[in-house]
């Protein structure tokens, strides 16, 4: 009789937390479907950008890497002459080389011009380096207003989103830092997060 207890308490303790799991994903569901329809077309496109995606219209044709061989193999395998599908004409045969006069001097021939070496160009003047404070308790996105005002990177929001995807937000060091313009977005964030050497 325990035994036939035990089970029962077991299956119906099994259904009722069955049945709020599904309630919960239910909830869930319900939540991300109506964030997705607040998004706009660039919104999206922006959110698909950051995660390494594209967005396509319903329209286009999707297929996998083996069925584009495919195809294209099938285009190949047609027989049609390449040079006939673009309605280009096939290339002539190659012009045999003119064999050299009897008369010429062979020494002349084989000695090769000497020219004068090219005077060595002035390297370009090495950029000075932009020092920029970061003051303790800014945020990312403080911190990337001021690369931005000095010069160090041209887009905030993308140095934000690869910031973010790195998830330094919380491993921002303060100090003063040392950049050159154009630096790229993860020796700026490397630099950031570990201690100035100044």
């Amino acid at each position: 009789m325990i035994k036939n207890r035990t089970f029962m308490m077991g299956l119906g303790s099994g259904l009722v937390i069955g049945a709020v799991l599904l309630q919960l994903m239910w909830i869930g569901q319900g939540t991300a479907a109506s964030e997705t329809q607040e998004l706009t077309k660039e919104q999206l496109m922006a959110a698909a950008e950051a995660l390494d995606m594209q967005v396509v219209e319903g329209s286009d044709e999707l297929m996998t890497a083996e069925q584009w061989e495919e195809k294209r193999l099938g285009e190949s395998e047609e027989g049609d002459d390449p040079a006939q599908k673009t309605g280009t004409d096939k290339p002539e045969a190659p012009q045999q080389p003119e064999k050299p006069e009897a008369g010429v001097d062979k020494k002349q021939e084989s000695t090769p011009k000497v020219t004068d070496p090219a005077k060595p160009k002035t390297p370009a003047k090495a950029e000075a380096p932009i020092k920029v404070n970061i003051p303790a308790g800014n945020n990312l996105s403080n911190v990337a207003n001021s690369l931005l005002r000095a010069g160090v990177i041209d887009n905030k929001q993308a140095f934000i989103n690869k910031a973010t995807e790195k998830k330094i937000n919380t491993m921002i060091q303060s100090g003063t830092y040392s950049f050159t313009a154009g630096e790229s977005y993860n020796s700026i964030i490397t630099k950031i997060t570990a201690k100035p050497s100044n």
